[in-house]
């Protein structure tokens, strides 16, 4: 019997000693202690988590489970921030600080460096869980969160831990404004310093309450360490969050002058959009154009009329709304009716903590759900299904302020969680021994070889059905929305009945884990849309929801009309023939931030007129049918040097000041721009690879660290492939582009050992080279003779751990962050695998892709528009376009600028930037040229035909250079340049 049976055969549960299966004794506990069967699984699984809480860094939930049932100290512990018994690594004093609203506190602790850590000694006066509580100030930062690492006594209570946040404080720059065609302009959003006191909470979005520590009596050392700091702190406070009063207890307590009743007729509307202040960048104003029922509307223009669609829903973001003194009078009881949307998350509620004035006012509001629905309606806090009142005193201002929690959902999130991951590492077990495609004649006796795992299937299908059973009476329906949990639950089931056939099930599990993943991802969010807020007395009633038939008629109709006469390609309606005409290839929120920033800072400041417009593609073709733009930003690839060759764009290079302007740049960044001795384009964006790669699932191999070579990462193939794992490289796809693919393996091997892909003159390729040859054949014998597969999904292979390394562009980066919640802190990122040099050096060279800002020579006045690409690719520019795309998608729209130093003050920690510049200094590009199309697309078929038709690399490398070498000269002769 495997140790997890001994532990919940222990004690009580020893009356099920006898039983066959985990199944089995979980049924006769539950029938002789009289409890239910997903009972019983939850002690199990509570058994274990303590049983193994000290072999790795517990989840939070783990933590929770163990001491939740612990005293609450009715004590409360101040630090005085100031106080500390170390600071190191960072600029951290003590001084004075004053916010925008002209709050000061003095003697504080000035957190004035992203990096740095504080130590400070307390002394506990009993055992207890307690909650940290902080009185802080955020400094103006390029960062979008505060996260702190929080260690006691030398180390992570659990793993949330490591990554507490304090959001900082974000307003509208401007109010929402009108541009010249009418349609109104989102303002930018805005960092404000405020003081502020919060609890540290769950970022994970599993936990409502706030984060606790167990302590025992006596003293301890308490340590917060971060890279992304710069914060004034006046004190931590350790002790139990107030208990909230009922709402009968809430009145009795108010000390009110006048009853609910006698309060004077009034009702007033706070407009959504109109929010004073923000946790987050991304909750900006939004708008719903569909109806008349948005307030205010308009079936032709573009009107920002709501707050929240699609961007408010993660675990404690909050929005704040001030309630105009005038409004209130005298003072009185009002309720609360919110005309909000939640039509996202089919069949659960959204939840939201309202706060009065910073306050919850009683238990009933510390939770107040939004149901499903299509529709806009008027939710009103309830007490008992009568409306909730609060007490506003007359004379001065007050705050409304809705933050996003976790609700009735979060109990079985964590028990999802932990399934996920257990199932990622059975499924692990089960391919090393199988492999990925295991035989279907083949016993392999799975479950003989990992005892344990037919009793914990067992487990975690009953914990499926359990959670599955409650999803559907918190949704109140049964259906798709748990669909995912009973399928799983289904094939463990199989599992357990046919042990044998285990293997065959392999593909199912992964899928299935991949499923019930996207599903917690999904459903731990918290959307919703907010219209606006209305205030009313006892005898008025909230605003009506309900949709007129004449009225929706007559505003789909005029949308209709105005669809035949609105320009929506054109965002600005500057004209004349000074005026610079600039494409934008992008997404209508790229673009419109680019048009916001030129007409409120380029035009303002130069008086110089420019048009901005959003346009999809066919930039070249417009060029060649004259027809094009007078600038374009955000053309990338071969595009630049091909309109270069046809004398279409203006070589920067001939300005004066190009030389200062480039050196913002990493020093090899306008090679892909180059053609022929000019530059004919400033470069954006730049991507560049990273290797990324599974901490736990090297750790769990012998390895503590990733390879720093190619060599390394050859000696660790045969570990990773007894395992049936392997390595994610880049090679590009069907459709190949004419410019390399950022980090080609075949790229990196040559760059390494200082070889380009042409000679110096252009004229010819390098690859019937040495290094060239034996770089190539390098790159094949990964697919030859370590089998690696040329087509994969990166992202799933790096999420199961079936491919722990993987390279890609390190915008991969967003992708882990924002999509796969589950590895958060099981994985990291560092510069590609390099070469060992002649001189002992290592090479961590590599090459990068990007897109630019070019000049057409159509343009009437070249320096002026000089002017703008310059402004445009300036340092401070490229800051503020950066934090605005992050702040409108979020991390998944973290910018990839090509300024050196913007990357440096967008939102990475030290730590990471680090790691990103030392790639970047490494960068080595390989040039555009107008015969690049013939040299990516040979290369590929050099590389196919050494795979798979097993030729001899070098020789199918020179024959396809043969062909290369004519097509570039065939192509100079073609431009004149012979």
């Amino acid at each position: 019997m495997n140790r997890l049976l001994r532990k919940f055969a222990a004690g009580a549960f020893a009356l099920i000693m006898g039983a066959r299966t985990y199944v089995g004794a979980v049924s006769a506990f539950a029938a002789e202690s009289g409890v239910s069967a997903g009972t019983a699984a939850a002690m199990a699984r509570d058994y274990y988590a303590i049983d193994t809480a000290d072999e790795e860094i517990m989840s939070f939930s783990d933590y929770y489970n163990k001491y939740s049932g612990r005293v609450v100290p009715e004590s409360s512990i101040i630090i005085n921030a100031a106080d500390y018994a170390s600071a190191e690594k960072g600029d951290i004093s003590v001084g004075d600080f004053t916010d925008d609203c002209g709050e000061s506190r003095s003697d504080v602790l000035l957190w004035n460096s992203p990096d740095g850590e504080v130590t400070y000694d307390i002394d506990v006066p009993e055992d207890g869980k307690y909650c940290i509580e902080v009185n802080y100030c955020p400094m103006i930062s390029a960062g979008t969160d505060i996260e702190l690492k929080m260690e006691i006594d030398g180390k992570l209570p659990y793993d949330t831990a490591s990554r507490l946040k304090l959001s900082r404080v974000w307003v509208n720059e401007r109010d929402i404004y009108t541009d010249m065609r009418g349609n109104q302009v989102r303002p930018s959003q805005v960092q404000r310093t405020m003081w502020q006191d919060c609890f540290f909470g769950d970022v994970d979005g599993l936990f409502s309450e706030p984060l606790f520590v167990f302590l025992e009596k006596g003293r301890h050392e308490l340590k917060f360490s971060s890279e992304r700091g710069q914060l004034a702190v006046e004190s931590f406070t350790l002790r139990a969050p107030e208990k909230l009063p009922a709402y009968s207890e809430y009145v009795s307590a108010a000390g009110a002058d006048i009853t609910i009743e006698e309060t004077p007729s009034a009702c007033f509307r706070i407009e959504g959009e109109d929010a004073a202040f923000k946790s987050d960048p991304t909750l900006y104003p939004t708008y719903d154009n569909n109806s008349y029922l948005a307030s205010p509307s308009d079936p032709r223009k573009m009107v920002y009329n709501t707050l929240g669609s699609g961007n408010w829903k993660k675990s404690l973001q909050t929005v704040t709304w001030e309630i105009p003194s005038e409004n209130i009078g005298a003072g009185g009881w009002y309720k609360i009716g919110i005309k909000a949307r939640q039509d996202q998350i089919r069949g659960f509620d959204s939840s939201r903590r309202i706060y009065i004035d910073g306050k919850v006012p009683c238990r009933e509001m510390d939770s107040v759900k939004f149901s499903y629905d299509t529709d806009w309606s008027v939710t009103s806090p309830q007490s008992g299904g009568d409306d909730i009142f609060v007490w506003l005193e007359g004379g001065r201002k007050h705050t409304i302020s809705m933050e996003a929690v976790t609700g009735d959902i979060g109990k079985y999130l964590r028990t999802l969680e932990k399934i996920i991951k257990e199932l990622n590492v059975y499924y692990r077990k089960v391919l090393m021994i199988t492999g990925p495609n295991p035989d279907k004649y083949t016993d392999y006796y799975v479950h003989e070889k990992i005892p344990e795992l037919v009793d914990r299937f067992d487990i975690i299908s009953i914990e499926l059905r359990n959670v599955q059973r409650g999803i559907e009476e918190l949704g109140g329906s049964k259906g798709s929305e748990a669909a995912a949990l009973g399928n799983m639950a289904v094939i463990l089931e199989k599992c357990t009945d046919k042990p044998l056939r285990i293997p065959d099930y392999l593909a199912q599990i992964k899928d299935g884990s991949a499923a019930l993943s996207a599903w917690v991802r999904d459903n731990r969010d918290q959307p919703l849309e907010v219209d606006y807020i209305e205030l009313a007395t006892a005898d008025r009633e909230f605003s009506s929801c309900e949709e007129k038939l004449g009225k929706s008629l007559k505003f789909g109709f005029d949308a209709f009309i105005g669809s035949f006469f609105e320009d929506y390609t054109t965002l600005s309606d500057v004209t004349g023939e000074e005026a610079i005409n600039v494409w934008v290839s992008l997404g209508r929120d790229q673009a419109q931030v680019v048009k916001e920033m030129t007409e409120n800072q380029f035009m303002q400041d130069t008086g110089i007129p420019v048009s901005v417009n959003l346009v999809t593609g066919g930039v070249v073709e417009a060029a060649l049918a004259g027809k094009g733009p007078d600038v374009a930003l955000f053309l990338g690839g071969e595009f630049p040097v091909n309109l270069a060759a046809r004398d279409m764009l203006v070589d920067m290079s001939q300005f004066a000041d190009f030389s200062d302007v480039m050196t913002r740049f990493q020093k090899n960044a306008a090679t892909q721009y180059t053609y022929n001795g000019g530059c004919y384009g400033l470069p954006i964006s730049q991507s560049f690879p990273m290797m990324f790669y599974r901490t736990d699932v090297l750790s769990e191999l012998g390895y503590n660290s990733p390879p720093e070579t190619w060599d390394g990462l050859r000696d660790m193939l045969p570990a990773l492939q007894r395992n049936y794992m392997s390595v994610g490289l880049v090679l590009p796809p069907n459709n190949i582009s004419p410019a390399t693919e950022t980090g080609h393996t075949f790229a990196l091997l040559m760059l390494q050992k200082g070889i380009n892909y042409y000679n110096e003159a252009q004229t010819a390729t390098t690859f019937d080279s040495v290094g060239a040859v034996q770089s190539f054949e390098e790159w094949t014998d990964f697919y030859t003779k370590y089998s690696f597969e040329q087509t994969y999904d990166a992202f799933s292979r790096f999420r199961t751990g079936e491919y722990p390394i993987v390279i890609a562009n390190y915008t991969f980066f967003n992708q882990l962050t924002a999509a796969s919640p589950e590895i958060k802190g099981l994985w990291d990122f560092c510069p590609v695998p390099g070469t060992v040099r002649e001189d002992g050096s290592v090479s961590h060279a590599a090459n990068s892709n990007g897109a630019g800002a070019v000049i057409f020579n159509k343009v009437k006045n070249k320096d002026n528009a000089w002017s703008f690409v310059k402004w445009f690719t300036d340092a401070d520019t490229q800051v503020q376009y950066g934090a605005q795309i992050e702040g409108l998608l979020g991390t998944m729209g973290r910018f990839d600028t090509a300024n050196v130093e913007a990357l440096g003050k967008l939102s990475w920690s030290g730590d990471q930037l680090a790691r990103l510049r030392a790639q970047q200094a490494e960068l080595a590009e390989i040039p555009v040229t107008p015969a690049s199309y013939a040299v990516t697309r040979n290369i590929m078929n050099a590389f196919r035909e050494t795979i798979n038709e097993k030729k001899n690399p070098r020789d199918t490398l020179i024959w396809y250079n043969r062909d290369i070498n004519d097509e570039i000269t065939r192509k100079r002769k073609n431009l004149g340049l012979e």
